[in-house]
């Protein structure tokens, strides 16, 4: 991944006990980027939007909470077969059963892992959804390959294909104090 600035001072990293030893219910743990990126920066704003989630306990912007406020959205709509959401362009009924939320923008899109998948090892495919216009697109493979495309003038339009001018700045803004 390409050298994010850092606004402020990383000060909260989370749980990284939960971060070293959770599994998914596939027994897969989180992906070497994640963890990589967790214990880099912390909590903060990424690229001046979004909020990669990690692990704080029952914080509200934890993971741990965040991610099944989002899934629960969804989940039981996609298992009922009553989608309100396009799949495509990569989107299947199967591959939204695994997906996992782990990211939000301030603009309403969702990142998520394909726990199932294994593109390379120790990661997951990432997922970017806004559940109106956008369907459910693949584009990357893991966090390090999605910020790189995002900020790169020649890539961001693989991961923003139809709403993003620019690319995003490559910043990193730390939340130094939680409310």
């Amino acid at each position: 991944m390409e050298e994010l600035r850092i606004i402020g001072k990383p000060t909260i990293y989370g749980d990284l006990d939960f971060l070293d030893r959770f599994s998914f219910t596939n027994g897969r743990k989180f992906p070497t980027s994640y963890q990589k990126f967790v214990k880099r920066f912390g909590y903060g704003r990424v690229l001046g939007e979004w909020f990669i989630y990690i692990p704080m306990g029952d914080y509200g912007d934890s993971w741990n909470i965040r991610s099944e406020e989002i899934r629960s959205t969804y989940y039981d709509d996609v298992i009922q077969g009553e989608l309100w959401f396009d799949l495509e362009p990569d989107g299947t009924i199967e591959i939204v059963k695994q997906l996992v939320p782990f990211a939000q923008s301030e603009n309403g899109y969702y990142l998520f892992w394909n726990i199932a998948s294994q593109p390379i090892i120790n990661e997951f495919d990432i997922y970017i959804t806004d559940f109106r216009g956008l369907g459910v697109r693949k584009v990357a493979t893991s966090i390090d390959e999605l910020i790189d495309k995002m900020i790169d003038k020649n890539r961001f339009n693989e991961v923003m294909p139809l709403f993003c001018q620019e690319p995003y700045s490559p910043i990193f803004e730390c939340i130094e104090e939680l409310h």
